[in-house]
């Protein structure tokens, strides 16, 4: 079964709560167990129960005569089960439910808040947008549901490029439901302003603090994980994979990270391995993309081209469900495996939608790749302006500059990068493809 991933930012956004004291010396985890919510602890036992859920949920629907409530309580439940599946005809399903519900019902009312959510897991800004205006039209909402509208206010703001307006809407939803959802949301936002350790203390002290059902307390430590990548504190990261592992068993995710995480350690033949078998039984493009990237640093061409080929068949195919969902991915492994033009191409695209950090220095690194790195040059510069600074955006600043002659200026920008992660010009820091920042 293939089972695919939303993307990081999206499922930082989307957890809930913790339970697990951690060291506050350092950002790595420590083994001292609070409790981790109640729920399935691994995701075979985590699919049968997402399965049972939208069967029971859709016999209530069978059973009403056109109840918008009970359809919005399927689609949350097809919704939920995607995050494991990554099945998109549950996404679609839930989208034609909702839209139903919002059409037969006078506004303001109808699902238009689970709208806004669904839209923004499918990269949809303008649609999220409008559902959460039709939102603020609701009389006398809860503070949960204006805690979440406002958080999904400052997810628009953040893919947008707006970074102060993103941090002062999940401030805001962070004060009306405190959790570690808005902590990682705030994390985030830290993270592109180029203030890692801000970032991973804000996100470790509510990982402590709060609870969260197994599933959501590993992408929790994947997320704590990702900082110390970006930190370039690969022991620490591996503590945060390990604690994942232990969490929640038998997700593609969690092994994809623990099996590159090989890599980062020097065990490269078992890392290819362990990747080469996830691979095989997912077909998931992202893992095959980070098998091809550790295959072509050991030499391994051959096997590495052939890998190379199913993966842009796989991101095809994915392009075809859902096209702004995976345009900034597909963009990146035709960037570093496929063809330039084409990865041009689709982050031109992501890059009108949604011009935050990460697309930018996708569009960049496509422009340079393309032989044009003035065009590289004013994005990247925007980048900054907008108020983003990471290692991949320095370091793609010092690329163009010194194709452009400009040594010493580009010097000046990898030095930089070295200043957020001493490792910023290593080999494994492109090769850790989940996490990658």
């Amino acid at each position: 079964m293939k089972r695919y991933a939303i993307s990081a930012a999206v499922a930082a956004a989307l957890l809930i709560g913790t339970g697990y004291m951690l060291d506050d010396s350092d950002g790595s985890a420590q083994a001292t167990e609070i409790k981790i919510a109640y729920g399935p602890r691994n995701f075979d036992d985590a699919m049968s129960f997402a399965d049972d859920r939208v069967r029971s949920k859709r016999h209530f629907v069978e059973a009403s005569s056109g109840e918008w409530l009970r359809e919005e309580m399927l689609a949350l439940a097809l919704m939920n089960r995607f995050r494991l599946s990554g099945d998109h005809g549950d996404l679609d399903e839930a989208r034609s439910l909702l839209e139903a519900g919002l059409g037969r019902v006078v506004d303001p009312a109808g699902p238009s808040l689970t709208r806004a959510q669904l839209a923004l897991m499918l990269h949809d800004l303008d649609a999220t947008s409008d559902a959460l205006d039709r939102f603020d039209r609701t009389v006398a909402p809860t503070p949960a549901e204006t805690a979440a509208a406002t958080a999904l206010r400052g997810d628009i703001a953040f893919q947008r490029g707006n970074l102060a307006d993103a941090e002062r809407f999940y401030r805001k939803a962070n004060e009306l439901a405190p959790g570690f959802g808005g902590a990682a949301r705030l994390a985030n936002t830290a993270l592109w302003s180029g203030h890692i350790d801000r970032a991973t203390s804000l996100a470790r002290q509510s990982f402590r603090d709060t609870r969260m059902t197994p599933q959501d307390h590993a992408r929790g430590a994947l997320m704590l994980a990702n900082f110390q990548y970006a930190k370039g504190d690969l022991d620490a990261a591996g503590q945060w994979i390990a604690e994942a592992e232990k969490a929640f068993k038998g997700f593609w995710l969690v092994e994809a990270y623990a099996a590159q995480q090989l890599a980062a350690e020097g065990d490269w033949d078992q890392s290819i391995d362990r990747l080469r078998t996830l691979a095989r039984e997912t077909r998931e493009p992202e893992v095959i993309d980070a098998l091809v990237g550790i295959l072509r640093h050991r030499g391994k061409d051959a096997e590495a081209d052939r890998w190379t080929a199913i993966a842009t068949k796989e991101w095809d195919a994915m392009l075809g469900k859902s096209r702004a969902a995976y345009r900034l991915h597909a963009a990146e492994h035709h960037l570093d495996f496929g063809d330039p033009a084409r990865a041009l191409s689709l982050a031109r695209e992501e890059v009108a939608a949604r011009p935050f950090g990460e697309a930018i220095e996708v569009l960049a690194s496509a422009y340079l790749a393309n032989g044009k790195p003035n065009e590289a040059l004013s994005w990247l510069e925007e980048a900054e302006r907008r108020g983003f600074r990471a290692v991949s955006l320095d370091m793609a600043r010092g690329e163009v500059l010194e194709s452009l002659g400009r040594s010493d200026e580009a010097a000046t920008y990898y030095e930089r990068a070295k200043t957020l992660n001493p490792e910023a010009d290593g080999d494994l820091r492109k090769l850790l493809r989940f996490g990658h920042y």
